[in-house]
């Protein structure tokens, strides 16, 4: 017996009432996408993609969907089975902080631009990621958007290229570093260690050689680096560097990439509007905290990070640290003496009396991992920056390991280069 009968469309509509991340499986982990969407896994595995007011054919099952928008929210999700027709599924993930509000931008400093610019467009609103900075491709056509803000960028989303420029060391040309430093872009790098830097020799031994942040004892020394990119996965080399009396913001980012971007961000308070400069300046200043979640504050008397206290001896300060959002256990203020004070999540406190220079940081940590790290407060006295001994040793026997390490990759060139770095660090030992 003949059968007409066609099957029954079913679709699903996802609506938030703003651009979110989607995700829509079923038991067997398979995922669903809109019509013209590109696969993407998380983390987790789990399937995603951006937008609102999507429509995706789905099978007649049980589905798991779920929304959600960067660090700054909470996520919301619902099960359901299809039924003919379409069926609306309306989720709006709740806010957990609103850091523009209080002048705080984030930004993914490190997005390669290996996808659609569509793509890149739709998840810099999908995940609120408020500025995105685009490494170049060889000869991409998107190279002519160097210092111009892309089509996509509004009041509260800001997408540049080579915004800011993760340097390779010895293979990076000096002039080209140069011009770009001109330019107002952010140098640094992007990648730095695979595993602990208890020690020199660790940190050495597993630094990342296709971004060879080694090298930022060298650059931080010479004022040739703004940043730091691994204050999280690397907290204690960084905290070396500023010890030993480098002034380098702590920024957040990775070179090998899985998962939606801006799953790890650098917040920058701006002065005033966001923009591009802006938000550089302020990066540059090390206005800045490095998470993977919460919203890590830092206060000293009432100066954030970044900021620069002329003390004299005997001096008390009052130091706070507050944070917001899921995933943290401890709260820490460290000085380069170490522990100030700590406590569980939410606010901490604690009065520094200044005797010699040193800094103040907070640390959000849990699981046994930092979660989030602010640059340091800095705290002069009689106009002597701090340059703790134990870290300008560490840092010195930092550079003869490094030395060791390339002596036969480079000319006598750059060895002068080193060369002065260590007379900066022997000479904050005077």
């Amino acid at each position: 017996m003949r059968n007409d009968a066609t099957p029954t469309s079913r679709t699903i509509r996802l609506r938030a009432g703003f651009p979110c991340r989607w995700s829509v499986w079923s038991a067997d982990r398979r995922g669903w996408y809109p019509k013209g969407v590109s696969p993407a896994r998380d983390l987790d595995g789990l399937p995603y993609f951006h937008g609102d007011d999507l429509v995706i054919e789905v099978p007649p099952e049980r589905l798991t969907v779920r929304a959600a928008r960067g660090m700054e929210y909470d996520r919301a999700e619902t099960t359901l089975v299809p039924g003919d027709g379409e069926t609306l599924v309306e989720l709006a993930p709740r806010r957990i902080y609103d850091a523009a509000a209080r002048g705080w931008y984030g930004g993914d400093l490190h997005v390669r631009l290996n996808r659609p610019s569509q793509w890149v467009a739709d998840s810099q609103h999908g995940e609120d990621l408020h500025v995105v900075n685009l490494l170049p491709c060889d000869g991409d056509p998107m190279d002519c958007w160097t210092g111009r803000d892309l089509p996509w960028s509004d009041g509260t989303h800001v997408a540049r290229v080579d915004l800011a420029h993760h340097t390779l060391g010895i293979d990076d040309p000096g002039d080209s570093l140069t011009k770009l430093r001109e330019r107002g872009a952010l140098i640094g790098y992007a990648n730095a260690f695979r595993g602990p830097v208890e020690t020199p020799e660790q940190l050495v031994g597993l630094g990342d050689p296709g971004f060879d942040a080694r090298l930022s004892v060298v650059d931080a020394a010479l004022g040739q680096v703004d940043s730091f990119s691994s204050a999280i996965g690397s907290a204690r080399a960084y905290r070396r560097l500023i010890g030993a009396g480098n002034r380098i913001a702590a920024v957040a980012g990775a070179a090998h990439r899985l998962g939606p971007i801006g799953r790890e961000r650098t917040y920058a308070h701006v002065a005033g509007p966001l923009t591009a400069e802006s938000y550089a300046a302020a990066v540059r200043l090390g206005r800045t905290f490095a998470t993977t979640g919460p919203f890590l504050e830092l206060s000293a008397d009432g100066h954030g990070p970044g900021s620069t206290l002329s003390l004299t001896p005997g001096a008390r300060l009052r130091v706070t640290g507050r944070v917001i959002g899921p995933g943290v256990e401890t709260v820490r203020l460290l000085t380069a003496d170490g522990e100030l004070t700590s406590g569980p999540p939410g606010e901490v406190a604690a009065e520094l009396t200044v005797i010699w220079p040193t800094y103040v940081v907070a640390v959000a940590e849990g699981g046994g991992q930092v979660r989030a790290h602010t640059s340091p407060v800095y705290l002069d006295v009689e106009n002597r920056r701090v340059a703790r001994e134990e870290d300008v040793t560490f840092c010195l026997r930092w550079l003869e390991l490094l030395e060791d390490l390339i002596r036969d990759r480079v000319g006598a060139g750059y060895l002068a280069v080193v060369a002065e770095a260590r007379r900066v660090y022997e000479s904050r030992l005077a």
